[in-house]
């Protein structure tokens, strides 16, 4: 048992002379995540993602001033160089959401279009039932039974 516990405890020990971080920066804009992937963390609560590029900044321990190297790589190097892509979630995204909404009220005007027809023409349909009874009641048309 205690061995155990020993070995988690060397394994959660930090090297003091190195601070490890890792540091992320978005890159891209947030897009809609895959119907594979909905069920990641990273697609709540939205469904929505954006691509973040993550590097180790493990700070080495002080050198002695008369070693000089960059600390930064060259202008000339790529930058992604010892990035890792993740993913993060993220916001709505304003197209879509504009594209939503203009369907919403689309939909709305559809079924509000159809629905003021069908009460016209029931209530056409009910006015001329209505004058053809009229007319029958006070004798304007002979016969019919």
């Amino acid at each position: 048992m205690l061995l155990c516990v020993a070995s988690i405890i060397h394994a959660q020990h930090v090297d003091p002379s190195h601070n490890r971080s890792v540091t992320c920066r978005p890159f891209g804009a947030c897009e809609p995540c895959p119907p594979g992937a909905l069920h990641e963390p990273f697609c709540h609560p939205f469904g929505n993602r954006q691509l973040m590029h993550c590097s180790n900044t493990t700070t080495p321990p002080a050198r002695p001033p008369d070693h000089s190297y960059p600390i930064s790589p060259p202008p000339g190097a790529p930058g992604a160089l010892g990035e890792t892509p993740a993913w993060q979630p993220c916001g709505r995204v304003p197209a879509q959401e504009r594209a939503d909404f203009y369907e919403f009220v689309a939909c709305n005007l559809f079924f509000a279009a159809i629905a003021i027809g069908v009460s016209l023409l029931r209530s056409r349909r009910i006015e001329a039932h209505q004058a053809r009874r009229l007319a029958v009641r006070i004798g304007l048309v002979r016969g019919g039974g």
